[in-house]
């Protein structure tokens, strides 16, 4: 699902679902944490039977942005 040049992307990600992380937390906008991609990479891990991981930046997942004051 992730190009061949992403496969330490996609190696995070699968052993983040299979050690049954609960948050994982990336600064990779890229291949991991963007909308397009969190879709399928949501579908495939459901399809797995390994849902519930939720992936985000450490910025949304401390509830803000940079334009917070």
């Amino acid at each position: 699902m992730m190009p061949a040049s992403a496969r330490i992307d996609a190696l995070h990600v699968a052993t983040a679902a299979l050690a049954g992380v609960e948050y994982l937390l990336t600064q990779n906008c890229t291949h991991i944490a963007n909308a397009r991609e969190l879709r399928r990479v949501y579908r495939l891990l459901d399809e797995l039977g390994l849902s519930g991981m939720l992936i985000c930046t450490p910025i949304e997942f401390l509830g803000g942005d940079d334009h917070d004051t």
